[in-house]
């Protein structure tokens, strides 16, 4: 029964051809296109702005291994702690509410409950991705003081290890701060699908230029 409510709903969702098509944009805009953004990166080396920044970052760690400087290191990424942190903290609380929405207005229109589902989804995993990239930048914190030489002895190079894990970190805060972005058209679509629709090609634009920035001249 909960089974065939719930694919009425989600049927019910698409009550014109541009609700499936603008769904169809949103899903290769936001997951799709994040899913496949590394494998592009690598056929398109030093043109995304991920990899420069990536350079950049293992850079800075070489000099602070080289002086062993680990205040530095943890005071510039408190930062990084700082915003992930309320980040996290803000998905939770969109999360509830939606969820409260979900619970409290069962009399809402079928299409609008199984838009708001979608909503809850995305936004559990925004809070994910923020959770992830803390642990990432703790370790970091925790470990970066360890001699260079155990590190290079553990993972072949101290440089790559915590290169790496700040790395990850990044791509965890962008995929989260992506996927929050990804909730306001879904917002918009409980309103206007064509709204809807206008506002994802728009941050499709946007994500483009973002991460496919051009040469210095």
């Amino acid at each position: 029964m909960l089974a065939q409510t719930t694919l009425r709903s989600l049927l019910a969702a698409f009550e014109q051809p541009v609700d499936g098509a603008a769904l169809a944009v949103w899903v290769a805009v936001f997951p799709l296109y994040h899913v496949l953004y590394p494998r592009i990166a690598r056929l398109l080396p030093g043109r995304t702005m991920a990899e420069q920044v990536d350079t950049l970052r293992r850079s800075w760690i070489s000099r602070v291994l080289a002086k062993g400087d680990v205040l530095e290191a943890a005071q510039l990424t408190r930062n990084l702690n700082m915003v992930n942190t309320f980040l996290a903290s803000s998905a939770l609380i969109l999360l509830g509410f939606a969820a409260n929405t979900v619970v409290t207005r069962a009399d809402r229109p079928a299409p609008d409950a199984a838009r708001i589902v979608l909503i809850l989804i995305v936004l559990a995993l925004a809070f994910g991705y923020f959770v992830n990239a803390l642990r990432h930048i703790g370790h970091f914190n925790l470990t970066i003081g360890a001699d260079p030489v155990l590190v290079d002895r553990l993972y072949g190079s101290a440089v790559d290890h915590f290169s790496d894990l700040l790395a990850r970190a990044s791509r965890r805060y962008t995929q989260g701060i992506r996927a929050l972005y990804s909730v306001f058209p879904l917002f918009l679509w409980l309103f206007d699908s064509w709204l809807f629709l206008g506002v994802t090609v728009a941050w499709a634009a946007w994500f483009l230029a973002q991460d496919f920035p051009r040469r210095p001249r």
